[in-house]
């Protein structure tokens, strides 16, 4: 049974632009792999902290970053759509973190953003760490047997409608054949969707774990749907300052270094799970707990997946420009394509 202790991540959550200590490096490698005069050079990641982000944590604490020459100075951020305007101001060199709305509308408005990587990716196994929660009641009642029978009803969505629970909630709507606007959709937390789920508030929540897994376990809720494999709302964003710099491949071929060692079972290793554990204030334990996402090995960026989020963001009124960006205005491919 899957550990619900995992409340306790929702405290760190929320916390913003709070510096944290990167992972520790021997001091003979830093040495070795700096810069002029053996040091290391400082690169500013805001992040959301999640094990969605495992890659990032994964190259800081084995000591990759440093094996490039570079130190991390990680900072939490609550969003992505919070980071971005940092980022494009060279606040930030870095944002890993959920896509929005938000962000689409910045680079619209002129901001010097890309998107670089990717970061979870899911599988589309049965037990994912998101899942299109309803209410067990309405399933038991014949009232609501797929996301179809939504229609006209409350459902959560965190974000609400330019977050990435929408993006993801439209794309269960639409192999129904409906879209955001036949449901009401209510920006809830994801913390605060299983108790709404259970007392009637919403009839359904697109809700990620480990809260999905407590209105699962606890039986109030049932899982509808799963978002589709391939499926990312998440990723790796460069500000423009960053993105021209000599940082700028080194700092992605450490993470994508990290992400070969989450491929398949590997990312439950125990030594993965305990460096994930510790950057997210859990215990290796709590991680195992629930599922975790998978990662390209390379990192590579989704340009199909944001071109569906800026479309579905654009019918839902959370984007108000009425022509759609070109793909090169915010996906730039080429620190994948030239990972190590």
């Amino acid at each position: 049974m899957r550990n619900t202790k995992l409340l306790a991540l929702t405290a760190t959550v929320g916390i913003a632009l709070t510096a944290c200590s990167s992972g520790e490096a021997d001091t003979d490698t830093d040495a070795a792999a700096g810069g002029e005069g053996g040091e290391l050079q400082t690169v500013d990641v805001g992040y959301v902290q999640l094990p969605i982000f495992a890659p990032l944590y994964v190259a800081d604490a084995k000591g990759y970053f440093a094996d490039e020459g570079i130190d991390i100075n990680l900072q939490t951020v609550k969003s992505g759509q919070d980071a971005v305007p940092l980022a494009s101001a060279g606040q930030l060199d870095v944002v890993a973190a959920g896509f929005s709305a938000g962000m689409f509308s910045a680079i619209q408005s002129g901001l010097n953003v890309k998107v670089v990587g990717s970061m979870g990716v899911s599988d589309g196994s049965a037990e994912s760490p998101t899942d299109l929660v309803a209410a067990t009641s309405l399933v038991e009642s014949g009232e609501v047997t797929d996301a179809g029978d939504l229609a006209g009803r409350e459902i959560g969505a965190a974000g609400g409608a330019g977050g990435t629970g929408a993006y993801l909630l439209a794309l269960a709507l639409e192999e129904e054949g409906l879209s955001l606007e036949d449901v009401n959709l209510v920006n809830l937390g994801n913390p605060d969707m299983p108790t709404a789920v259970a007392n009637g508030s919403i009839a359904a929540g697109l809700i990620s774990a480990p809260f999905s897994t407590m209105a699962i376990e606890d039986g109030t809720g049932t899982s509808l749907w799963v978002p589709p494999s391939g499926t990312s709302g998440t990723g790796v964003i460069y500000g423009e300052e960053f993105a021209e710099s000599d940082l700028a491949q080194p700092f992605f071929d450490a993470l994508a270094r990290a992400a070969k060692d989450l491929q398949g079972e590997d990312r439950y290793s125990e030594e993965n799970l305990g460096i994930i554990g510790e950057a997210t204030g859990q215990t290796a334990e709590e991680v195992a707990a629930v599922p975790l996402y998978t990662w390209l090995p390379d990192l590579a960026p989704l340009p199909d997946q944001l071109t569906a989020m800026e479309r579905i963001w654009m019918q839902g009124g959370a984007l108000e420009y009425e022509e759609a960006l070109p793909e090169s205005d915010y996906v730039d491919a080429s620190f994948s394509e030239a990972a190590e």
